[in-house]
């Protein structure tokens, strides 16, 4: 960090550019295409780590639940192509993109798109996909090319009143002024027992006008799940390793592990952790120092432990070889709302598809 604050004074000048750049879209100088259908944006103001990913795929089960056809749209960070994809179960992280293929490996029955234009990621979609009612598109609040009807912007709790830097100073892609595009705030990450004082003193840091429809959600982590198997269930629940005090060696390629070192420093008393940059793209010398590591931590009872993302980007084969013989497991995790908010965010969601969708029949939904 005291490196990147080197690079302070290039910050004005990217926050100058991108700042023209919004200002242009807003008086219609730069014009941004609307869909019939509805669009979703899910975004954020930072580069990373706010969890985009397991909102997104609430969101797609919600509409899995209600029997409305959807589709996620994704730029397809870091992956190794560059031209348009229908993602594939089989389709390799480097394919497609880590994130794309975790949604799609849990959602196979949803359309999943990858493409770094959404306006003709949106158009491929409705076009081939005339059964798609609503398309989500995982982090593209900044990609003003394409107007929203709905647009949810996530905020890591601990980011709110954290003085920040614009890019590459700092973490920002766009200024707080960002947040007036916003329909939807959603507060991530909170600790699973928050207060209606807290939630009450971080509404008034980011919206004192009240003039946002603001929810808290916290991440919730479940089952282990076998990498070596491409995804398969645990034959032990999680329980079964904390109880019998087994050692883990967490291994991370995320923008934000802290929470869920902390997460497994509550079930085990041992945790080690190995971490590489957001988004690494492991090699068989990254995976072998994974297993060295594992085999130099003392006693029989040990396990290795990552992330859904960094497992969609150690299934390889060539991979598989080397980590072949040891328990490595990833941990799944889910974004999930305090008290009755999710019903309330379901409301509102809804009813944004169903007036934008004509013909579209809806179960009316308890409050």
């Amino acid at each position: 960090m005291k490196l990147r604050k080197l690079l302070l004074p290039f910050s004005p000048v990217y926050g100058a550019v991108v700042g023209m750049r919004n200002r242009m879209y807003d008086n219609g100088k730069l014009q941004s295409r609307e869909f019939d259908k509805p669009v979703i944006v899910v975004g954020n103001l930072t580069t990373g780590g706010t969890g985009k990913t397991p909102h997104t795929e609430m969101l797609v089960d919600l509409f899995n639940a209600e029997k409305i056809k959807s589709a996620v749209l994704s730029r397809g960070y870091r992956r190794q192509t560059t031209e348009l994809i229908e993602v594939k179960t089989e389709h390799s992280a480097a394919d497609v993109g880590d994130e794309p293929k975790q949604i799609k490996l849990k959602h196979s029955q949803n359309v999943v798109v990858v493409n770094k234009d959404r306006v003709k990621g949106i158009e491929y979609i409705f076009n081939e996909h005339p059964e798609i009612k609503v398309v989500i598109m995982d982090d593209g609040f900044q990609h003003r090319a394409v107007k929203p009807g709905l647009s949810i912007l996530l905020i890591d709790h601990k980011d709110v009143g954290h003085k920040d830097f614009l890019l590459p100073a700092g973490n920002l892609r766009e200024s707080k002024k960002g947040m007036e595009r916003a329909d939807i705030v959603i507060i991530t990450k909170t600790p699973e027992f928050f207060s209606p004082m807290e939630k009450r003193h971080i509404r008034d840091k980011i919206d004192p006008d009240k003039s946002k429809k603001v929810f808290y959600t916290y991440m919730k982590y479940g089952g282990l799940y076998s990498v070596v198997d491409d995804g398969k269930p645990c034959l032990f629940e999680k329980e079964y390793y904390s109880e019998r005090n087994y050692k883990v060696l967490l291994v991370t390629g995320i923008a934000k592990a802290d929470p869920l070192v902390d997460h497994l420093k509550k079930d085990f008393k041992h945790v080690e952790h190995m971490s590489f940059r957001d988004h690494h793209s492991y090699n068989p010398v990254d995976v072998q120092r994974i297993v060295d590591a594992y085999h130099k931590m003392p006693g029989e009872n040990k396990i290795v432990l990552t992330t859904e993302k960094d497992a969609m980007r150690l299934m390889y084969p060539s991979l598989k070889d080397i980590y072949k013989e040891i328990p490595l497991f990833f941990i799944s995790i889910e974004a999930w709302f305090h008290h009755d908010e999710y019903k309330i965010f379901k409301s509102g969601i809804l009813d944004y598809v169903r007036t934008n969708s004509p013909g579209l029949q809806l179960s009316p939904v308890q409050i």
